[in-house]
């Protein structure tokens, strides 16, 4: 079953770090949808999101800082939902519909990364390496979870 835990971390990574990339890729694009959606200072917010997104799904991924890199998703994930997806003031049904979605989904894999900020990246992952060989830690004094 230990195993599950390091698949989990792949497959919840996976999506933020090949977006994170995309926000560089595709830098012109999302910047333009950045803007159409009234976030303020549009490229800066794509730039920051990209870094957010690369970095919170390679340390979920790799278990170092995995609570931190979830934290870093569930703020973007929430704040994407509701600066971005304003379902509520999309007047065509389908559009609506579709706007509705993505704020679900977003609203869904926030929660999903506050599990990871609250119980830790599991077993098999780098932390749990440097914890065993006496370097890591639990911070302020909390137990480490797997």
């Amino acid at each position: 079953m230990g195993v599950l835990a390091p698949l989990g971390r792949l497959l919840f990574s996976a999506i933020f770090i090949t977006s994170g990339l995309n926000h560089f890729f595709q830098l012109q694009a999302l910047t333009a949808y950045a803007q159409s959606s009234g976030v303020p200072e549009p490229r800066l917010a794509v730039l920051a999101s990209g870094v957010a997104l690369v970095l919170g799904g390679l340390f979920v991924l790799l278990g170092v800082f995995a609570r931190l890199g979830a934290a870093a998703i569930a703020v973007f994930l929430v704040a994407a939902a509701f600066m971005v997806h304003k379902f509520w003031l999309v007047t065509d049904p389908v559009q609506a519909q579709n706007q509705l979605i993505h704020f679900m989904k977003n609203l869904s894999m926030a929660g999903g990364a506050l599990f990871i900020v609250y119980f830790g990246s599991g077993p098999f992952s780098l932390r749990g390496r440097k914890r065993e060989e006496g370097l890591g830690g639990g911070r302020l004094g909390m137990p480490l979870r797997h």
